[in-house]
């Protein structure tokens, strides 16, 4: 009787962990994403119109379909056992904050880097 207790006891109190840390992280992003979320659409403008060669462009980042957090940079040529490497950082620990385009430019994002205040524009 006495295990079933202590059992039951340990399971309340994983899930009562694992349900604070979900909490945590899902407004530690929401409020990264609001605070960060005008300053990346205005990078990725001012990146595109750059991008674009100062031309006009047609893509609008003011109106993003989708906009996510993620950590590091994913097209950064670092391997995670190269702690030593001055672009690990980029890769593995700042935060991004990324902006999706609609359907008919689905393979154009823009990924806000919130350390270096940089964005980084990606069409295909």
């Amino acid at each position: 009787m006495l295990r079933v207790l202590v059992l039951t006891l340990a399971v309340l109190a994983g899930a009562k962990i694992w349900a604070q840390e979900r909490l945590f992280r899902e407004g530690s992003e929401e409020a990264l994403i609001r605070a960060y979320r005008e300053r990346a659409m205005a990078a990725c403008q001012s990146a595109q119109a750059l991008f674009a060669g100062g031309g006009a462009t047609n893509l609008l980042w003011t109106r993003p379909t989708s906009v996510d957090l993620v950590i590091g940079r994913s097209n950064v040529d670092v391997h995670i056992w190269q702690l030593a490497s001055e672009r690990w950082p980029l890769r593995f620990k700042h935060p991004h904050v990324v902006l999706s385009l609609g359907a008919a430019d689905a393979s154009s994002t823009c990924e806000y880097d919130v350390i270096e205040e940089r964005a980084y524009v990606t069409q295909m």
